[in-house]
């Protein structure tokens, strides 16, 4: 196998995140439609801040390489290179990079609705019922119990009573 295959079949399998895994376990892991559009523009916002910020550091490192080069000096030549194997290895990544980055933009592309701030803040108490009571509920399936700390959450929402257990258990057996 030549060297450019090599590089080549690296750079073919670059993406730290599937298209599958962006979707089903980051994307979707929320449990209403606002909050999985925030998290898909979370990602977003966050791989484009890494994307502009590495590629004016490979500038930069660009030129410090040719500072480097122009001094003449045999350790630099050598401090050159090893820049460069670096710049190699983040252009790899970068691919991947991109990769998510298009993949989140058409799931965020797909969503039949845009939310705004205000839509998002709106659905918060929907999100934090449905989440809380579906772990509750996986905990309990689980384990056979549910913890303190996860009725405690469930309490600070107002979805549980810490005077009386009544009515608990249909809530979080789904027999509500």
């Amino acid at each position: 196998m030549t060297s450019t295959a090599l590089q080549q079949a690296l750079a073919e399998i670059q993406q730290p995140r599937s298209e599958y895994q962006l979707q089903h376990f980051v994307v979707n892991q929320h449990d209403t439609e606002p909050q999985r559009y925030r998290q898909c523009l979370i990602e977003i916002q966050s791989i484009s801040y890494t994307l502009r910020t590495v590629k004016l550091e490979l500038r930069k490192t660009a030129l410090e390489i040719a500072q480097l080069r122009a001094s003449g000096d045999e350790i630099k030549e050598i401090e050159a290179q090893i820049k460069e194997v670096g710049m190699e290895q983040t252009q790899l990544v970068m691919i991947g990079a991109e990769r998510e980055l298009e993949a989140l933009t058409n799931i965020w592309l797909d969503f039949p609705t845009h939310y705004t701030h205000e839509q998002i803040e709106a659905d918060q108490r929907d999100y934090w019922h449905e989440r809380l009571v579906r772990q509750a509920r996986l905990e309990a399936m689980g384990s056979g119990r549910v913890g303190w700390a996860q009725l405690d959450a469930l309490r600070h929402i107002g979805e549980l009573d810490t005077t009386t257990l009544t009515g608990a258990t249909p809530m979080l057996t789904g027999d509500a």
